[in-house]
């Protein structure tokens, strides 16, 4: 009788239908979030917002221009190859924005100019987030 135990099949077939999920979540997902364009699209839109004068129901217009700087930033790294370091600043930074702004984009008199970067930015932080938090360890694991 052999000393390692074979897992039972009910473990393993929760392993591999994680593994299928994992798959279709990267087919779906990665083209995109490896790429510099979604950051880009933002960046741009935070720096074209700035062009609007400063109201009250916006955010701050250093916030629109920093934040157009940064993502302009994030998509630089994802540019040059660097995955893992350009999904996770874009992340970080998105989470931030949000962080700031996102109860004050809801709250006040709900400018569409607002609703656009906060949308976008939290759709920038789920596609660099999925590809940050759930993609990239799949690729340590199979190194």
């Amino acid at each position: 009788m052999s000393t390692t135990e074979n897992p039972p099949p009910v473990q393993a077939a929760a392993a591999g239908s994680r593994q299928s999920s994992k798959d279709g979540i990267a087919a779906l997902v990665r083209p995109h979030s490896q790429s510099p364009t979604p950051a880009w699209s933002l960046a741009g839109l935070f720096l074209a917002s700035s062009l609007i004068p400063p109201k009250p129901h916006l955010p701050p217009l250093m916030h629109r221009i920093g934040f157009g700087a940064i993502f302009a930033g994030t998509g630089y790294v994802l540019s040059c190859g660097d995955a893992h370091n350009g999904s996770g600043m874009t992340t970080a930074w998105s989470l931030t924005y949000l962080f700031l702004n996102f109860r004050k984009s809801l709250t006040t008199s709900r400018s569409a100019v607002s609703l656009a970067l906060t949308g976008a930015t939290l759709a920038s932080s789920v596609l660099y987030g999925t590809e940050y938090f759930l993609l990239q360890e799949r690729v340590e694991e199979e190194a």
